[in-house]
């Protein structure tokens, strides 16, 4: 029996490493010995235009890469739709709507023989202040109009990455039938025993860096840095290091710089270290000697790197909003911090790194280790081949 056509479209694919990207490269890499599967992208990087080659294969996978011409355009995947099984869009981005008004093209003269299976990512219910005022307006009246017609109408199954997202999507009209949530998950380097693996570079840096705390993200205004710099002050004797790479919009590209100046302003930079990507080993191995980890971004549809610290039994300090508090229990496994609240922040650190050795903090690092142990991406895959397989909802 010939293998699933699965064809999967997103923006940005590896090298770029945010969630999305993850997401795909390690579910789709583990399917691809029972699917023929074809990733359509861009030739982009974050701080690159069109710097990839046109064709690649990477663990298994093909990639076609095509120049993104700008956010209502987009690019146009070439895809024989007559052969393929599945479409599967990841993201909503603005010009997912032009590929939308194909799928529906099709479904409408009755040639859609593919099943169209959309993972938002969060994109449907975005933060809003993150885009331009005008691209603001043009995407909230598409996402709440045509949008939820397209995802109803059009989309056979939707899946989602945590149940905030869902739920925020039904409060817009998508209809719940549709929906499957469907966890993100860990590598397989989150298991395995990092002090073996690590690079000497990297063990080196932590033993020059001595105690410090710990986020993880892209630098880009929405994982909210700017309130763990203003706590900084009041942590004393730790360093905080960011690992991530810098966003590349030109709205945003002097954010990093801003952050600087901050830590200037406060007379913390010699505490502030921006160490960017940092992968596979390294980065388990970096987080497993963090002394917790503090993500307070304003937005998160799930939060992969704060699911990741918990496999190394940190105690993550999350920002109280969207999906983090699902997986954060403000007391339980970590603590919860009104978004801004800079001193609020720094009492919860300071708690922490002064009581590493008590039973509640203990009892928090164990019911992390816990956490992580059935969320491998490999569990994940096996979960979105079950969806992709069965019958339409």
């Amino acid at each position: 029996m010939s293998h699933k056509q699965v064809h999967v479209i997103t923006k940005y694919f590896y090298p770029v490493t945010a969630g999305i990207e993850t997401n795909i490269l390690e579910t789709y890499s583990t399917l691809v010995n029972r699917w023929n599967i074809v990733i359509h992208t861009t030739r982009d990087e974050y701080l690159a235009h069109n710097s990839l080659p046109s064709t690649q294969t990477l663990r298994g996978l093909s990639i076609k890469r095509y120049s993104f011409k700008s956010e209502l355009i987009g690019y146009h995947p070439i895809i024989d739709y007559t052969q393929a099984d599945v479409i599967a869009l990841h993201n909503f981005n603005l010009f997912f709507a032009m590929l939308f008004f194909r799928f529906l093209w099709h479904k409408i003269t009755g040639r859609k023989s593919y099943q169209l299976i959309v993972t938002p990512h969060g994109g449907f219910n975005p933060e809003w202040s993150m885009y331009t005022l005008p691209i603001r307006i043009i995407k909230y009246c598409y996402h709440y109009t045509l949008g939820t017609f397209f995802l109803n109408y059009v989309a056979d199954k939707i899946r989602v990455v945590s149940q905030w997202e869902k739920i925020e999507m039904v409060k817009k009209g998508v209809h719940p039938a549709k929906i499957t949530v469907i966890s993100n998950g860990l590598e397989n380097e989150a298991y395995l025993d990092v002090e073996k693996y690590a690079s000497k570079s990297i063990k080196t840096f932590v033993k020059q860096t001595g105690k410090y705390i710990i986020q993880i993200g892209r630098i880009y205004p929405i994982k909210n840095y700017e309130t763990v710099i203003r706590a900084l002050p009041s942590i004393p004797n730790v360093k905080y290091v960011i690992v991530g790479q810098i966003e590349k919009s030109k709205q945003y590209q002097n954010y990093q710089v801003s952050l600087q100046n901050l830590a200037s302003e406060l007379g913390v930079q010699d505490r502030l270290i921006f160490v960017g990507v940092v992968r596979s080993w390294d980065k388990y191995y970096l987080l497993k000697h963090a002394q917790l980890m503090v993500h307070m971004a304003i937005w998160e549809s799930y939060c992969n790197v704060v699911h990741e610290a918990m496999s190394q039994g940190l105690v993550c300090i999350v920002a109280n909003n969207t999906a983090l508090p699902l997986l954060i229990k403000d007391g339980v496994n970590g603590y919860c911090v009104s978004t801004y609240d800079s001193q609020g922040l720094a009492h919860k650190v300071n708690y922490v790194l002064k009581n590493k050795s008590s039973k509640t903090v203990r009892q928090m690092q164990q019911n992390n280790r816990r956490v992580g142990q059935d969320d491998s991406w490999q569990s994940v895959a096996e979960k979105m081949y079950a969806l992709y397989n069965s019958k339409e909802k």
